[in-house]
């Protein structure tokens, strides 16, 4: 469109509202957010052991992985076994007082058992042992 003002020609360029684009961006993002779900895993490869009487545990916990190789996880970082402050820490940074220990099928029963000392006198007040429910 040209306007003419005083001998000068004008010229308005289209414009592009871009308020409506960013308030819609926004609102997918809270969107994705609020409906993600958001699964704990702690990036180690294990197999666990198989139970009868095994139960699932959605949410609310600290993962604990020991591999076969006898290498504590907390929280996707290295600690050692009887480290206090590793479990205590990941407990305060998590809110959180339920461990689930997640140990290889072949990971020597003294291992789990400092393991499971440790988190205790960390704090933790419920402690389980994960494992696959056996299919029979």
């Amino acid at each position: 469109m040209r306007r003419v003002l005083g001998g000068k020609k004008e010229r308005r360029g289209a414009g592009v509202d871009m308020a409506p684009l960013i308030d819609m961006v926004f609102i997918l993002l809270i969107f994705f957010m609020v409906t993600t779900s958001f699964v704990q895993e702690t990036g180690v490869d294990i197999s666990r052991p198989e139970s009868a009487t095994a139960t699932s545990i959605e949410q609310g916990f600290v993962p604990i992985t020991i591999d076969a190789s006898g290498a504590v996880h907390v929280a996707g970082r290295a600690i050692p076994a009887d480290s206090v402050r590793g479990v205590r820490t990941a407990l305060e940074d998590s809110g959180k007082r339920r461990i689930v220990i997640q140990a290889d099928k072949d990971v020597r029963t003294q291992l789990l058992l400092t393991v499971l000392d440790t988190c205790r006198i960390a704090g933790a007040e419920q402690v389980d042992v994960a494992a696959i429910r056996d299919g029979s």
